[in-house]
């Protein structure tokens, strides 16, 4: 059984906020971009320093999740890590995922999308060009709690961001992707299929 998406969402989610520190300020220390939004409002330097600062440790616990998966795949038997180093000694092999393609851009956000001054046009609804593969079918089934409340998240970020070019909002999107709570789900993010 593989713990490493539940190890992720765990490590992440659980740091600690001090006890002056309010809950946009937590959230933000926690990885949620709309949490670092509304911080950003009244303290942009925080707000950035917190997001770089979750985005490193997320980084990190991955990194450091996937050489433990491979130290214990390697372990396995001596001539299975030959094999494996033979292979590849870059990164360990991408999972299996079984589970539905997800649509980055839903037709929620394609209609928030159409709205947009500038994104305009530039995407559509179930869009190839973003689509992942989920882990498997408890990682992504139909239009989920956690699938709403990203596409709430997207579609308060257009609307707040008038003025966001092509690449700040795939940078948004790769950043809400790259999150430990949504790498569990997609552990290889998205793209074309």
């Amino acid at each position: 059984m593989n713990l490493l998406p539940l190890i992720l969402v765990l490590v992440t989610t659980q740091i600690p906020c001090g006890p002056r520190e309010f809950s946009d300020t937590c959230k933000c220390k926690q990885g949620m971009a709309t949490a670092c939004e509304a911080l950003r409002q009244t303290d942009k330097k925080l707000a950035d320093a917190l997001e770089a600062a979750a985005r490193q440790e997320a980084r990190k616990v991955v990194e450091a999740a996937h050489a433990q998966q491979g130290a214990e795949e390697s372990g396995a038997s001596e001539s299975e890590g030959e094999e494996a180093a033979q292979v590849s000694s870059d990164a360990p092999e991408p999972p299996e995922c079984t589970g539905q393609e997800h649509h980055v851009i839903s037709r929620r956000i394609a209609r928030a999308l159409k709205q947009h001054p500038i994104l305009r046009g530039l995407y559509k609804a179930r869009d190839k060009r973003f689509v992942a593969q989920a882990k498997d079918e408890e990682s992504h089934c139909g239009y989920q709690r956690w699938h709403r409340d990203v596409d709430d998240e997207v579609v308060a970020w257009l609307r707040k961001t008038e003025d966001a070019t092509r690449e700040q909002f795939e940078a948004y999107l790769r950043e809400i992707y790259s999150r430990p709570d949504m790498l569990a789900r997609f552990p290889n993010g998205y793209g074309p299929l």
